[in-house]
């Protein structure tokens, strides 16, 4: 069996941690419509792993792997179009996962309030009819075949290496 190209576990990589946002959401909306004496510790848990970890994949991608994407000069004019594109479509969403996200020192670990529970839905709604299609349609585009029409292996993995020494100073 061969090993595992570095457009392969790019786009391993994407479709899990995009699994995982669809779950996350998932149960942040869950917990937003139930009613129990331990919801608010509960959804404030949620809603601090989901932006997390949504916001630090669109960092990775806008501070690392899309400029990496750009410089290895490779592009089609359709590959330079999905990028622009998934780049304008991180704004609404980084917006909207901060939003959520400071909402947080609202939560007590008790019931959360009929307002709050409100916000969190609209919000968390927002960002699934945002983010499942910009999910899915860089899932449909960013193979690893195609990966490797607009980087090398070698300058992909590099960007991996360069994100493991630069994460903390972007």
């Amino acid at each position: 069996m061969a090993a595992e190209s570095t457009h392969q576990h790019f786009v391993r990589g994407l479709v899990a941690v995009h699994e995982q946002l669809r779950s996350g959401a998932e149960q942040v909306r869950q917990l937003a419509a139930a009613s129990s004496p331990h919801q608010g510790a509960q959804l404030a848990s949620a809603v601090d792993g989901f932006t997390e970890t949504l916001l630090d994949h669109h960092r990775s991608e806008d501070v690392f792997f899309f400029p990496a994407f750009r410089a290895a000069a490779r592009l089609s004019r359709n590959d330079s179009e999905f990028l622009d594109l998934r780049d304008a479509e991180h704004v609404p969403i980084h917006r909207l996962a901060v939003e959520l996200r400071d909402l947080l020192p609202q939560f007590d670990g008790r019931r959360v309030p009929t307002q709050l529970e409100h916000r969190v839905t609209a919000n968390i709604t927002e960002l699934g009819e945002l983010s499942l299609p910009h999910f899915a349609e860089e899932e449909r585009v960013l193979t690893a075949d195609h990966l490797a029409t607009m980087i090398t292996d070698r300058e992909l993995g590099n960007v991996y290496r360069d994100m493991g020494r630069n994460w903390n100073r972007t």
